[in-house]
């Protein structure tokens, strides 16, 4: 009887630290469970964020694009423009020209003196 109670008693023993070692094991189950609800919703909330703000980078990049592509434009009718007056320009100096060396009527005649 004697070794009875000792197998009893160590088995008894056996069984509460098994206990204590399911008891520990959920407690830290729990305990992470809490952490991975609170990584995932850290997550979720940078995500928001990182969206936002690539969202507005974009419209930044994108106004900026708007804005120097009508200042390319403005400058190419500018240029244009321009082309177009030097154009009239030098047709109407070849035309002065043309007619005064042509002698036609209503030139400036061409004085030598």
């Amino acid at each position: 009887m004697n070794i009875e109670s000792f197998a009893i008693g160590v088995l008894t023993m056996v069984v509460f630290a098994v206990a204590i070692l399911v008891v520990l094991g959920v407690l830290k189950v729990f305990s992470l469970t809490k952490q991975l609800v609170t990584l995932k919703r850290r997550l979720e909330d940078d995500e928001r964020e990182l969206s936002r703000e690539i969202n507005m980078v974009e419209q930044t990049v994108m106004n900026q694009i708007r804005h120097e592509s009508e200042h390319i434009h403005r400058e190419i009718d500018e240029c244009h423009r321009h082309a177009d007056e030097v154009l009239r320009n030098a047709n109407s100096y070849t035309d002065s020209r043309f007619d005064k060396a042509a002698g036609r009527p209503g030139s400036k005649q061409i004085l030598k003196g």
